[in-house]
């Protein structure tokens, strides 16, 4: 058996053909929540299939992950890794990426990629954001630090000893929380009766359609965004962990099968000097 980290379970389900269209039956939750979309719905669906039987999942709906560089952090549009141990300390690191300026951005492709040769050869000074600020500057006459994404490498062991009764009570706790946000006020139950499963809209730069409230689209963007982030995305991070916990603790899979679906074994764990106690 081999061992992928949570977030490339997670990548490989938001990488299928079409997750909305995919027909899987079942339940998110032992309690039912109503705010999430068919899309998020699915995707969490999808979660639970491919943790309980890799093997039927790959094999029935999956298309394999294409690394995808949208140029918009220092790292991105890597291929995936899986190991063949699970105490590898790269499954279990945590990872620090970091977002490209958007003055840089701007400049297109070929400056996004001067930039990240640039950063790496600075990366060590983030800890010294003074330093590294004047240094941004000097080279780019940029007076912002970017903005640290911690995208922390969720292993397959790092909740190993978590409780799953814990875990069902910090979802339950969530699910409870988001039912008060909802009945709070008559703005946000009339905002959230008619646009809960589309959180999406609040990302969007268009006016949002069939707007039938008494509040503007701001308003309801504003409103929305602030549900996803402290509501929707927290829950739906708890209900993964949930389905990890509960169907495959370690994400356990077959390297073959992993090769053929895009990954790359891990340059590490895969040495044939590799020992158990390495540490990077």
């Amino acid at each position: 058996m081999s061992f992928i980290t949570l977030a490339n379970t997670i990548k490989i389900i938001l990488n299928m053909t079409d997750v909305k269209v995919i027909d899987l039956q079942g339940s998110v939750y032992k309690i039912p929540i109503y705010f999430f979309s068919r899309f998020e719905k699915n995707a969490l669906l999808a979660v639970q299939e491919l943790l309980k039987d890799p093997k039927n999942f790959f094999t029935e709906i999956y298309q394999p992950y294409k690394a995808v560089d949208s140029f918009t952090y220092i790292y991105e549009g890597q291929i995936p890794s899986y190991h063949e141990h699970s105490c590898c300390p790269r499954l279990n690191s945590d990872f620090q990426n970091f977002e490209i300026p958007t003055d840089i951005k701007e400049q297109g492709v070929e400056k996004v990629k001067e930039f990240r040769k640039w950063f790496k050869t600075v990366e060590h000074l983030i800890e010294k954001p003074y330093i590294f600020v004047a240094r941004l500057h000097a080279r780019w006459g940029i007076n912002t630090n970017p903005r640290a994404i911690n995208l922390y490498n969720s292993g397959s062991v790092k909740f190993k000893n978590i409780k799953i009764e814990v875990l069902e009570k910090r979802i339950d706790s969530k699910i409870k929380a988001a039912g008060q946000f909802y009945y709070k006020n008559e703005k946000n139950k009339a905002i959230l009766k008619r646009f809960s499963k589309l959180t999406f809209l609040a990302k969007k730069e268009e006016d949002i359609y069939d707007n039938d409230t008494d509040y503007s689209d701001q308003e309801i963007k504003d409103l929305l965004r602030e549900y996803d982030k402290k509501f929707k995305r927290p829950l739906k991070a708890d209900l993964i962990e949930y389905y990890r916990v509960k169907l495959n603790p370690e994400i356990k899979m077959e390297g073959l099968l992993l090769e053929r679906l895009g990954f790359k074994a891990c340059g590490q764990c895969h040495r044939t000097d590799y020992e158990k106690n390495d540490v990077i």
